[in-house]
């Protein structure tokens, strides 16, 4: 993939700065970094500050590795240019008002060069999915710039903003928030031409306050496409549904279409061990296509209309759209099944909220690969705020009315999940309380045996990966989400 060459006047007007120092000739830099850990030679370094660390700190480290130059504030210019004097011979420094500002600003002034179809993804649940599944569709026509890892906030965003070159043909972005105003400055940034909401859900409501809450900041993102943009609008969702009478152009999905079809919708749903099978429909053209999804989880279809969705309105047919989901390949720690001893594993550790634990709960219940127990392993659900006692009891209530065989509860809420349980009728020998992972080990080697079935699931925050080596399996490594 080529990249796009940054000029030193590129650089000044995108993050409207001055410079001070060397002045290149040539190519400015190859690439941005906030952190000098990850760091690669002629890189452009922004001295990010944040609450727990001030990056022009790190600057002379940073020169010393090989960026080409460093966007720093006016003011810390000026307080250590004799610190950093020996560089500015050979490196050039761009002052701004403010490193993070100069960032979204040079992302936002780079995605305006680019025409071309821009969409943005959000939702309390499976916008990474649908992210990857919109992305292997479209990259069947040609090169897709997309969110990777956790690069989807105030600052990842603009740096996924900044990989776009001329190559793409389109670009999927996911945008994630926490807090009131978040979902406005992504939207200024990445300025969207087509918007899908996944779900409304119970997530992040340390920051959102209630579900209202979560509505109203997600929504902003249609709010952005009312008149100049296409929205992509889950029907299921009682949040999500009334978009249809407030926005100009749209697509519809949903799996609920017994009194009027969408534009999208699926059934013959089948989540079998590895893989789950339906039927696509497309009722404005009237056509239909088989899809087996490379992924257990009836939770997963709903992404795939959604993905399905964002296609048809960039005119991509539905065979195309079917041969896409069918080879869409998911990332680590999301619904993975792993085998172990005989024993199956669900690993979906990457992040949780109430919904998505029902979802996979869900999925435990119905697994069809079962000769023996089916065990829930459940870590914290974090960012919950007031609601996070009441939350993790229900969803401990949920484990006994699913016919879960066996609670293992960890975290800080581990009490509260095995009274729900308890209060469901789950009985006091099949429940295994640990606030850390210290005696975990003795509960799996004498609970589980050959035929079980195990789901670990539980926030990014818990680390659910170390339980992975206390069953004989090597960790897989993730960033951290959110």
């Amino acid at each position: 993939m080529t990249t796009t060459r940054w000029t030193i006047q590129d650089l000044l007007e995108g993050c409207q700065g001055t410079l001070e120092g060397c002045v290149p000739q040539e190519s400015a830099c190859a690439g941005f970094s906030i952190d000098t850990r990850s760091l690669r030679v002629n890189d452009l370094f922004f001295a990010l500050s944040g609450p727990n660390s001030d990056g022009h700190h790190f600057v002379l480290d940073a020169l010393k590795k090989g960026c080409r130059g460093a966007v720093v504030s006016r003011s810390a210019f000026e307080a250590q240019k004799n610190e950093w004097l020996v560089y500015q011979t050979t490196h050039f420094f761009i002052c701004v008002a403010e490193p993070l500002q100069a960032l979204q600003t040079l992302a936002k002034w780079h995605r305006q060069r680019f025409k071309l179809p821009l969409v943005g993804i959000t939702g309390s649940n499976g916008k990474t999915t649908a992210k990857e599944m919109t992305a292997t569709i479209l990259g069947k026509r040609g090169p897709v710039l997309k969110t990777e890892g956790n690069f989807n906030n105030h600052i990842g965003l603009p740096l996924t903003l900044l990989r776009l070159s001329e190559e793409h043909q389109s670009a999927i972005i996911e945008m994630g928030i926490s807090h009131f105003g978040e979902m406005a400055t992504l939207c200024d940034i990445a300025q969207p031409t087509i918007g899908l909401i996944t779900n409304i859900g119970p997530a992040h409501l340390e920051g959102l306050e209630n579900l209202k809450g979560v509505a109203r900041e997600k929504g902003l993102l249609f709010e952005r496409l009312q008149k100049m943009g296409t929205c992509i609008i889950n029907q299921d969702d009682p949040f999500l549904k009334d978009w249809t009478d407030r926005v100009a152009t749209q697509w519809t999905y949903g799996l609920h279409t017994e009194t009027e079809p969408y534009d999208f919708s699926a059934d013959h749903i089948r989540s079998e061990s590895e893989t789950t099978t339906f039927i696509l429909h497309q009722h404005r053209s009237g056509e239909s296509a088989h899809v087996t999804l490379p992924t257990p989880g009836r939770h997963h279809v709903s992404n795939a209309l959604g993905a399905a969705s964002i296609a048809a309105a960039l005119g991509i047919p539905i065979e195309q759209i079917a041969e896409g989901l069918s080879d869409f390949k998911p990332l680590s720690q999301r619904t993975q099944i792993l085998k172990t001893k005989g024993i199956t594993l669900i690993f979906d550790a990457y992040n949780a909220n109430p919904a998505s634990v029902e979802a996979a709960l869900d999925l435990l219940a119905e697994h069809p690969q079962n000769t023996g127990k089916r065990i829930a392993l459940l870590g914290d659900m974090f960012q919950l705020g007031d609601t996070s006692e009441e939350a993790h009891y229900t969803i401990g209530l949920s484990v006994a009315t699913h016919g879960i065989d066996a609670l293992i509860a960890l975290g800080q809420y581990a009490e509260t999940l095995a009274s729900g349980a308890r209060a469901g009728g789950l009985t006091e020998s099949a429940i295994s309380v640990h606030a850390d992972f210290r005696h975990l080990k003795t509960t799996l080697d004498e609970g589980l045996q050959s035929g079980d079935i195990l789901l670990i699931k539980g926030s990014r925050g818990m680390k659910l990966e170390r339980v992975l080596p206390l069953l004989g399996l090597h960790e897989t490594g993730l960033g951290e989400g959110s």
